[in-house]
């Protein structure tokens, strides 16, 4: 008998990884070499003439990762009084006219579709120029924040330590010296970057094969070339914090789980939301997870601020910590940290671990990706608004005012707190 509870005690461990595994399917899928057309290609499928097609079929210039956790998926009812976009006003920020919500977004964001959740449920949903429910669509650098989440968690875990620098956590990073002053907790807020030659970037890009000319060995390989990481730290921060910081950021949330980010990202967050649609994430040539690779389907991205609404309100049932939530929505006056604000939003909005904290009434939050894909996220209302769109530039003064007041309308608009 003790030697059968010997082996069960040895036995035990080994077998939760496995059951942990079985609750996420992760494919790799090949780039898909059927051509769109003679008119896209390696180097323009982002440009902004191809954005409805290109944030739509990534998986033709890149390969990637299909992800799909074995839970059953949260059905989204309808409420019982559904909005109508095209009867709520708001002011147009170019003309200063008043407007339908359905025209700005049509008209002045460029949207393909628009889901609003209230308390839960759909209150309201559009989709244009093709988009339909089930269609994931590229967020690019709206994948960042995530990022920070999800390293938030695993800080809350213990297995990232804050103050320790990035180098501690990637041991294949150990001869960067230019990496001793990057510490987890300034990585994870996103508030300075390195000062990258535009050459730099365009190389970068390369190594993640987002255009043609691939440099061979993929993005750690080139995060990781001698001297590489020698440079000066800009104390400015960039909205959606595009650039190799965030592959750093990827590699040390997989060497902290000693597993690859997408099984992270799965086992953390996809399974939460309980998705409808199986998620897609960009890879490198070596199967490496990008930083701006998450592709998600409109309603499930809406998901995700609906879990950041619950995770609030249960702080205790959620695995995202506490204080992350309490720091995206405190008022300026409880931060020390000081950022610049954000042409186009009211007086005190500003970047918080990749989010946008929103000036004006308190406890909102948004993530403004590129070319108006958004979402936006009111913690007292219980209020969700999720957005893709093709607008033509990735971040102007325009289209975030223009966001602004979508957002006050259909917040006006939607049913008031307690009414289902």
């Amino acid at each position: 008998m003790k030697y059968w509870l010997t082996v069960l005690s040895l036995m035990v461990p080994l077998a939760l990884p496995l059951h942990a595994a079985e609750e996420c399917l992760i494919e790799s899928v090949a780039r898909n070499t059927t051509s769109l057309g003679p008119w896209i290609d390696q180097d323009n499928w982002l440009a902004p003439e191809n954005l409805r097609v290109g944030l739509q079929s990534a998986g033709s210039f890149m390969p990637l990762l299909r992800i799909k956790p074995t839970t059953a998926a949260q059905i989204l009812h309808p409420a019982s009084r559904p909005l109508d976009l095209d009867k709520i006003k708001a002011r147009d920020p170019l003309d200063q006219q008043q407007r339908d919500v359905g025209f700005l977004l049509a008209t002045r964001l460029y949207a393909d579709g628009v889901v609003v959740l209230s308390n839960g449920r759909i209150s309201g949903e559009r989709y244009w120029n093709g988009l339909a429910a089930r269609d994931q669509r590229l967020l690019l650098g709206g994948t960042r924040p995530l990022l920070s989440l999800m390293g938030a968690m695993a800080v809350a875990q213990g297995r990232l330590a804050p103050d320790r620098s990035i180098i501690r956590h990637i041991p294949a990073l150990g001869a960067q010296t230019g990496l001793r002053k990057l510490s987890i907790r300034r990585l994870l807020e996103g508030e300075s970057h390195f000062d990258w030659s535009s050459q730099d970037i365009r190389d970068w890009l390369a190594a993640g094969g987002w255009h043609s000319g691939a440099i061979a060995g993929g993005v750690r390989a080139w995060l990781n070339q001698p001297g590489r990481w020698e440079r000066d730290l800009s104390p400015a921060p960039v909205l959606g914090g595009v650039g190799p910081e965030g592959d750093l950021l990827v590699w040390a949330i997989a060497e902290s789980y000693r597993m690859p980010l997408a099984q992270v990202f799965c086992e953390e967050v996809l399974r939460k939301l309980r998705p409808e649609t199986s998620a897609l994430w960009l890879t490198d040539t070596q199967g490496t997870e990008l930083s701006s690779g998450l592709a998600l389907s409109l309603r499930d991205f809406a998901r995700l601020g609906q879990w950041l609404i619950d995770a609030r309100n249960n702080s205790r049932g959620s695995r995202i910590p506490s204080w992350f939530i309490e720091t995206l929505t405190a008022s300026a006056g409880l931060r020390t940290a000081k950022s610049s604000e954000l042409a186009g939003l009211r007086k005190g909005s500003e970047l918080r671990y990749g989010f946008v904290h929103l000036g004006g009434a308190q406890n909102r939050v948004a993530i403004i990706g590129p070319y108006g894909n958004s979402l936006y996220v009111d913690f007292d209302r219980r209020l969700v608004i999720a957005v893709y769109a093709a607008y033509p530039k990735d971040h102007t003064a325009a289209m975030r005012a223009t966001l602004e007041q979508v957002w006050d309308a259909l917040g006006s608009a939607a049913p008031p707190m307690g009414r289902r």
